[in-house]
């Protein structure tokens, strides 16, 4: 079993450290686009979810650490020798298994949108409760329904195609693979004690409005990763989307730090 990948600049893989995009769920790897244009010259990899895009749904137990195997194995077949994973949201939190399980490999991180620690008991429940309706055609409606939350209020009312391609994302996607994801989601641990021990060069990003990944989430993982936070304005949980620019300088600061 392996991942979709999409790449960039592929030729100088393993010559200089490959830049690895995680998206949020639940989406794939086009979430990226507007940020992987950005990184001219610098070997890029982008990954399709397992059961999101192209990628086929796994037969394992739902579980981020299997995707994070997964993402390992494909990069490293494409000629990555150290990478720098930036994800977004369930990319974010994949992020964090891969320094752990992949120490080696990981040699920066941009985490974006994400938190380190675990779900409540509610947020737990919900997600519990979207992997049995996506599994009867149910969850696709409330996704669609839940995009404002997910943006900011001036990109919902000033790009309106960015709403409108989420909602073609969503009614892309399988029930299954949504099924499968929030199961991996809602049995994920915390991670801030991999982040304190990870010592590499990082960065937080955080939209200003976003309303599912609070401030001081964002600050405890920089403060456990050694570095700062960036705040984007006019933008929510999925800064990718809503701000590209900002991402990419933020990636490219680490990535800088690497070479």
């Amino acid at each position: 079993m392996d991942v979709a990948i999409f790449t960039r600049d592929a030729q100088r893989m393993g010559s200089t450290p490959a830049i690895v995009l995680l998206a949020a769920f639940p989406y794939d790897h086009r979430m990226w686009e507007g940020v992987a244009r950005r990184f001219e010259g610098v070997p890029v990899i982008a990954i399709d979810p397992p059961g999101f895009g192209h990628s086929p749904l796994p037969v394992n137990s739902p579980s981020l650490e299997i995707y994070a195997d997964y993402v390992a194995q494909a990069v490293r077949a494409e000629g990555a020798e150290k990478i720098l994973v930036c994800g977004n949201s369930m990319g974010g939190y994949t992020a964090q298994a891969m320094i752990e399980r992949h120490p080696r490999l990981v040699g920066g991180v941009v985490l974006v949108g994400t938190k380190a620690d675990i779900d409540t008991p509610q947020a737990r429940a919900a997600r519990t409760e979207m992997a049995i309706s996506a599994l009867v055609g149910r969850a696709h409606s409330q996704l669609v329904q839940g995009i404002p939350t997910m943006l900011a209020k001036e990109t919902v009312a000033d790009f309106p195609k960015i709403p409108q391609l989420m909602e073609k994302w969503i009614n892309e996607t399988s029930g299954e693979a949504i099924s499968w994801a929030q199961r991996a989601l809602a049995t994920r641990p915390g991670r801030l004690e991999t982040l304190e021990r990870a010592q590499i060069p990082a960065m937080v990003v955080r939209g200003e409005q976003d309303t599912n990944s609070t401030a001081a989430q964002a600050e405890a993982m920089a403060k456990a990763l050694g570095t700062r936070v960036v705040s984007v304005p006019r933008a929510g949980h999925l800064v990718p989307l809503e701000a590209p620019s900002a991402v990419a300088r933020a990636v490219m600061s680490v990535y800088q730090r690497m070479c």
